[in-house]
């Protein structure tokens, strides 16, 4: 937490995009920061929104110690000149006097490079300004718009970056399943053709067997014959022996 003593308007726009929650501004009067009751009123709630606090001697003001009455008072006093304002616009619409704010124009290429070179540190809030021919209060509004900007584009990106990993995941998920059916296909593919394979074999053995039976049949039948032969032949000897 730090405490800055500002004694002008200058002082005061350069410390503004510094500020960090319960640092603190103290002045000897608010004639020195500000010109009107609608600047000093801006200048709370630009404070209030920053979470930094106010301190003025000559008008006793301290919102470290007043519970945030001060900024509620402002708060009050916004609204009502706002409040006021809307009932003057509606009766100059009425009247056909209304033609609107005339919005202040900024070459956005211009506030781009000058916005960054601030952020960087390389020129200060009031050589910004000076640059861009802005205010204080639209220097900083314009500065908010931009960063709530970056941050829509940053959310942008993160949500596209999120679908897109999401989309990766559900193709991911999708190929190995796939892959897996591929795989359980050509894995029973290959289990028929093994039993295939067991079956052509046991075929071919069952064959192999069958000659092996018929030869063994085929020698038996030829060693019978034989006998037989022998036999006949023996018998045969036995007869032409009888007769001599």
């Amino acid at each position: 937490m730090e405490i800055y003593e500002i004694q002008s308007p200058e002082e005061l726009a350069e410390l503004m995009g510094r500020l960090q929650p319960g640092d603190c501004l103290r002045s000897e009067s608010f004639g020195r920061l500000v010109k009107s009751a609608r600047e000093l009123t801006d200048l709370a709630q630009a404070l209030s929104e920053r979470g930094a606090g106010l301190i003025s001697a000559a008008e006793g003001v301290d919102t470290r110690t007043d519970g945030g009455g001060f900024f509620r008072i402002c708060a009050g006093l916004n609204a009502l000149g706002a409040s006021r304002r809307r009932q003057g616009i509606a009766r100059a619409k009425e009247d056909g006097r209304y033609k609107g704010r005339k919005p202040i124009a900024v070459d956005e290429t211009l506030f781009e490079a000058v916005a960054e070179r601030w952020e960087k540190g390389e020129i200060t809030a009031r050589e910004a300004m000076g640059h861009l021919k802005l205010k204080p209060n639209t220097f900083y509004r314009r500065i908010k718009e931009r960063e709530e900007h970056k941050m829509k584009e940053y959310k942008q990106v993160e949500n596209e970056l999120r679908e897109e990993l999401r989309e990766s995941n559900r193709q991911a998920r999708e190929a190995m399943s796939d892959l897996k059916k591929h795989v359980e296909a050509e894995a029973r593919e290959l289990k028929k053709a093994a039993s295939e394979a067991i079956d052509i074999h046991d075929v071919k053995r069952e064959m192999r067997m069958d000659r092996i039976r018929a030869e063994i049949d085929r020698k038996d039948k030829v060693r019978q014959m034989k006998k037989d032969v022998e036999a006949e032949a023996r018998e045969l000897k036995k007869l032409l022996e009888g007769q001599e």
